[in-house]
């Protein structure tokens, strides 16, 4: 493929404000003709998406919406964000039609970053205000833009015998860059992307990876006279690009598929990373201090976990490194010495074990106490059930634990379940003034990881299925 050295974007003035029901085919004809710029063959024309959504009809008036629970819930995540980036409210109104427009949310931060129906990836499901008459109308993306632009092809087409390509354009941001650009959300005539793979370079080199986004690179080019603001200029001419016309084009060739998305995991991925990335750390922490505010964020997270009769059975208490610590560790330590010499274990065994817990539970920024409060369990008349009902505690809890963990680790905090206090409830109990009805259950050191954990082997899963005879 060859290129000319000169390319003219020309915008094309006097384009009225378009209603619902306008003909856009009609209206670039006419501008062209106040222009004096009659269609050549390989012309392409850049519209703006505010003037399609307008055409079709694909606006929503924001004071029409009944917000969600979901919208309100979003609205007071993300409110004092959004205050203290300095950034308009987004009222629940607005961020229902988001979600109305949307196939999930990406980010929920002080802005909604979004999946549209089609497939795209930008903020508040492209949904605008700008350039739009009327108090709460906004625009939505058009429902097909590819259809759109191929409609309006195919009537320039037959009114001027001209073979030349649409691109409708929207304003995106971009990841890990400030300002929005033009961005081609719907096409017709012209291959999104332009595959120059085996094509050589200045030097000779084979290019091997080289596909260039033309559609997105012509839209930012006419985003350059188009503007944002006040510049009334929605159609755009662009002249000399030399480029392949193809009649079978979609939008949809441009988007990179979620399974080679290195940008974006998909929130099953993210799941499934998080799953079996997670290790008991033994190792030694790093020397970083833990900030105790990151704690709570995380027993805030194990707090949502199930429990039978939602009975939230979980009671946590934070302890860091004090003598308060130290004193329960070493009353700790003395009755597991007396129960390993009662089980006949050597003194350098016993040595080495106390040695070692007291490296894990002392040392650690933080040790954390999970405890079972047995006010909050069914009472029964019979021992059975009363054994049951306090397994069913346990289990609770122990999902709560489950979750702590999974905390741990998306906030990059190495974290190890021990099951000690078990072996030394009542010292806990006492050392600490807990309340009669709380069982300890479990510690958790927490710090930042030194070094990586190698993954233990795990059962296959043939291994751990039963199927039973019938």
């Amino acid at each position: 493929m060859s290129f000319k050295d000169k390319i003219k974007i020309i915008g094309l003035k006097e384009i009225p404000l378009i209603k619902k029901g306008d003909n856009i085919s009609d209206i670039i004809i006419k501008a062209l003709d106040r222009n004096g710029l009659p269609l050549q063959d390989g012309d392409i024309i850049v519209i703006a998406q505010t003037i399609i959504s307008k055409s079709s009809g694909r606006t929503r008036n924001l004071n029409e919406i009944v917000p969600s629970e979901k919208a309100l819930e979003i609205y007071k995540s993300i409110m004092p964000k959004t205050k203290l980036h300095g950034l308009p409210e987004k009222k629940p109104q607005l961020i229902q039609a988001i979600l109305d427009e949307s196939e999930q949310i990406i980010k929920s931060q002080h802005v909604l970053i979004t999946e549209t129906n089609h497939g795209f990836i930008c903020a508040d499901a492209g949904i605008d205000k700008s350039n739009v008459e009327g108090e709460g109308i906004v625009t939505l993306l058009p429902k097909n833009p590819d259809n759109e632009a191929e409609k309006i092809r195919i009537t320039l087409k037959n009114k001027t015998k001209k073979e030349i390509a649409i691109i409708i354009s929207d304003s995106f941001g971009r990841p890990f860059r400030l300002g929005a650009i033009g961005t081609a959300i719907g096409v017709s005539g012209i291959n999104p992307i332009l595959d120059v793979r085996g094509k050589k370079d200045l030097f000779g080199y084979e290019l091997q990876t080289t596909i260039i986004g033309q559609v997105d690179s012509i839209a930012a080019a006419a985003q350059l006279v188009m503007g944002e603001s006040d510049e009334g200029i929605p159609i755009v001419l662009i002249r000399g690009y030399n480029f392949e016309f193809n009649e079978k084009t979609s939008i949809k060739s441009i988007l990179r598929k979620k399974e080679i998305d290195i940008f974006r995991d998909n929130e099953v991925n993210m799941i499934n990373k998080l799953l079996k990335n997670r290790r008991s750390y033994k190792l030694p922490f790093a020397p970083r201090i833990v900030d105790k505010k990151i704690i709570e964020e995380c027993i805030e997270l194990a707090r949502w976990a199930p429990s039978a009769h939602n009975g939230q059975f979980w009671r946590y208490t934070i302890l860091e490194r004090d003598k308060t610590r130290v004193n329960l560790i070493d009353k700790m330590n003395e009755k597991l010495r007396n129960d390993l010499q009662k089980n006949g274990k050597s003194k350098e065994f016993i040595k080495l074990k106390i040695e070692g817990t007291r490296n894990n539970f002392v040392k650690a920024p933080i040790l954390i106490i999970l405890c079972l409060d047995s006010l909050d369990l069914e009472k029964y008349p019979d021992p059975e059930r009363t054994q049951n009902e306090f397994i069913l505690g346990i289990q609770s809890i122990s999902s709560s634990a489950t979750y702590l963990l999974l905390a741990f680790e998306m906030k990059k905090l190495a974290a190890c379940w021990y099951c000690a206090p078990i072996f030394a409830k009542d010292i806990i109990k006492e050392s600490l003034q807990l309340p009669d009805t709380y069982i300890p259950m479990a510690f958790f050191t927490v710090g930042y990881p030194l070094k990586a954990v190698k993954a233990p082997n795990r059962k296959e899963l043939k291994d751990i299925l039963f199927e039973p005879i019938i």
